[in-house]
C-alpha cells in the first residue's frame, strides 16, 4: 500500500509517517478533546452548557449575558441543579453509545498512554473493540504490566462526583488534582503528544503547559497539534513547541474530514499488525511491486515447508506468522 493512496500533500505524509513510526515505538501519546466525541454526535461545551441550563430552568436570555465567560455559566446552572448537576451531565453524555471514526483510528494507533478532557468513554469502548483490554482509569483503577492507560483529567461520567464543569472546580483544580496535571506535564517532557479535538483553549491545559515550557530546554517540542479550526493563527502562540497541522477546507466538515484521513494514515504507519501480509485474498489492497516481493516471501514459505530441516522451522514459522500458506 503506498501513502500516495490518501489525498495528502507530501508535508502531511511525512507527518503522518512520523507519528506512526512513534507510535509503533511507544514513544506516541494523546491528549483528546471534546471534538473527538463531537464526530460521535456527543455535544460541544457551548452546547451541553445549554442544554443544562434548560434542565435549570435558566432562559436564553440570562444564559447569554454571561457568554463571555462558560464558566460562570457553568457555575450559575450548577447553583440551580445543585447535587444534580453531576447526573444532569451524565444523561446528556451518556445517551451515546457509538464511536466516531476518529475513535477507531486513534484506537488502533495502540498508544499505552492517553490524556482525555472528555467525560465520555467512547475512546474506551473503542480501545475494547480492536480486541486489546480495555485501558485502566486513571485516577481510579490501577496500572499493571502493559495495560494502557487513560487519564481523565475533568471527570467520567460512571463516577458523577468526579465531573470538573464549573469556575469553582476550575479554580480548585490544581490542589485537587494536581497530580493528574503533574502526569500530563511528564507526557509533555518524555512523550511525543499528539493533541486531537480540542482548542488549546482549556486554562488548565494551558498553564500546564506554559509551566513545562518555563521549565525544559527551549528546543524541546511538546508534540503536534490536529487543528481543524480554520483559523490556525494560534500556531502562532506555541512555535516551537507543537508542529501543527492544519486540516484544509472550506467548512468544519470538509477540515473534520481531512483529520480522518490524516489520522487513517498514522493508524496504517502505526500498525504492527501484518497477519495478512503474505494471505493472497488481500493482494489487492498492495501494489504491483508489494505483491511481487510477496510472491516470492510465499515461495520460500513452501520451500521450507517442503523441506524436513529443523533449522528451517523458524523460517518456516515467521512466515506464516504474516498469513503466508
Amino acid at each position: 500500500m503506498d501513502d500516495q493512496t490518501w489525498p495528502l500533500e507530501p508535508r502531511e505524509v511525512a507527518t503522518a509517517r512520523d507519528l506512526g513510526e512513534q507510535a509503533r515505538s511507544g514513544q506516541l501519546a494523546l491528549l483528546l478533546g471534546a471534538g473527538v466525541s463531537m464526530a460521535a454526535g456527543l455535544p460541544s461545551w457551548t452546547a451541553l452548557l445549554k442544554q443544562l441550563a434548560r434542565r435549570a430552568d435558566i432562559d436564553e436570555a440570562t444564559l447569554r449575558s454571561l457568554a463571555d465567560s462558560p464558566l460562570d455559566q457553568a457555575e450559575l446552572i450548577a447553583q440551580r441543579l445543585g447535587d444534580r448537576l453531576g447526573a444532569g451531565v451524565t444523561e446528556i453524555i451518556g445517551r451515546v453509545d457509538r464511536v466516531s471514526l476518529a475513535h477507531g483510528l486513534v484506537a488502533g494507533m495502540d498508544c499505552q498512554e492517553v490524556v482525555t478532557t472528555n467525560y465520555d468513554t467512547l475512546y474506551e469502548d473503542a480501545v475494547e473493540s480492536t480486541g486489546r483490554f480495555r485501558p485502566a482509569l486513571l485516577p481510579w483503577e490501577s496500572v499493571h504490566g502493559d495495560r494502557s492507560w487513560v487519564l481523565k483529567m475533568h471527570g467520567d461520567i460512571a463516577r458523577e462526583e468526579s465531573i470538573v464543569l464549573t469556575r469553582r472546580s476550575f479554580v480548585r483544580y490544581d490542589s485537587t488534582f494536581r497530580p493528574a496535571g503533574s502526569l500530563l506535564q511528564s507526557l509533555m517532557m518524555t512523550r511525543h503528544l499528539l493533541v486531537i479535538g480540542t482548542s488549546m483553549t482549556d486554562d488548565n491545559v494551558i498553564r500546564l503547559a506554559i509551566e513545562v515550557d518555563d521549565f525544559i530546554s527551549k528546543d524541546k517540542q511538546f508534540g503536534t497539534f490536529i487543528d481543524v479550526s480554520g483559523a490556525p493563527v494560534r500556531a502562532q502562540l506555541w512555535e516551537g513547541r507543537f508542529r501543527w497541522h492544519v486540516c484544509g477546507g472550506s467548512d468544519q466538515l470538509q477540515r473534520v474530514r481531512q483529520m480522518e484521513i490524516f489520522l487513517d494514515l498514522v493508524a496504517v504507519h502505526a500498525a504492527g499488525d501484518a497477519s495478512w501480509l503474505l494471505d493472497e485474498r488481500f493482494g489487492g489492497l498492495l501494489t504491483d511491486e508489494e505483491i511481487a516481493c510477496t510472491d516470492l516471501a510465499r515461495k520460500v514459505y513452501r520451500e521450507a515447508d517442503s523441506r524436513a530441516s529443523v533449522l528451517l522451522r523458524p523460517l518456516r514459522d515467521g512466515l506464516a506468522m504474516f498469513g503466508a500458506k
